[in-house]
């Protein structure tokens, strides 16, 4: 018995030390979604409940997510979601816990997101606004070619084929915090693999 009490790990203890365990496996950018996740938003609400690793229900986790969902969308209950079920198979992989309890968890339905498209007039109205300002090159992109705010910073020179008249997006430069300090990433990657594209200019 003492032995079990010993191994007893808080939930909100077992969530920040699994961010160190997957730090090596992940892009930086997503390391940054998962620190925030859990530290603002997972372990806070956990250790104030006191509720350790062993001791997890899905009431529990049902019982966050319904107060999570007073304050954000469905969509960052989803992430968060995503993260307590990717830490609690590692508890699983680990012998701290017999099995994970997620499959009892019910996740929050999702709004369907809809795109909304700016009318010729609008555009014109646009890019007269941003007209002479720094920005103005990345909005006529974003407008002409629906770019990602990270593809936009993270184009170069030799993404333009001058011969073939194409652009290839396939560089990003985005903001993260890690260890509570904002940084620049750089990657030769795109978000997933289907945003590596070529497109006509």
């Amino acid at each position: 018995e003492n032995q079990e009490e010993e191994t007893k790990i808080l939930f909100a203890d077992f969530m920040e030390q699994w961010l160190d365990v997957i730090r090596p496996e992940i892009k930086l950018t997503t390391y940054g979604g998962y620190c925030m996740n859990v530290k603002s938003a997972i372990a806070p609400y956990f250790r104030e409940k006191g509720i350790y690793l062993q001791d997890l229900t899905a009431s529990d986790i049902n019982d966050f997510y319904a107060e999570q969902l007073k304050r954000v969308k469905a969509t960052s209950v989803h992430k968060y979601h995503a993260n307590i079920s990717k830490a609690l198979k590692y508890a699983v992989e680990k012998d701290l816990i017999p099995h994970t309890i997620m499959d009892k968890v019910k996740r929050p339905k999702k709004e369907r997101f809809v795109g909304k498209f700016l009318k010729q007039s609008e555009v014109v109205a646009l890019f007269e606004a941003v007209q002479g300002y720094k920005l103005e090159l990345g909005v006529i992109l974003g407008a002409f070619y629906g770019l990602r705010r990270g593809e936009i910073v993270g184009l170069k020179w030799e993404a333009i084929d001058f011969e073939a008249n194409t652009i290839t997006i396939e560089h990003t430069v985005t903001m993260a915090t890690i260890d509570g300090k904002r940084v620049v990433v750089e990657a030769d990657t795109t978000k997933s693999k289907s945003s590596y594209r070529t497109l006509p200019l």
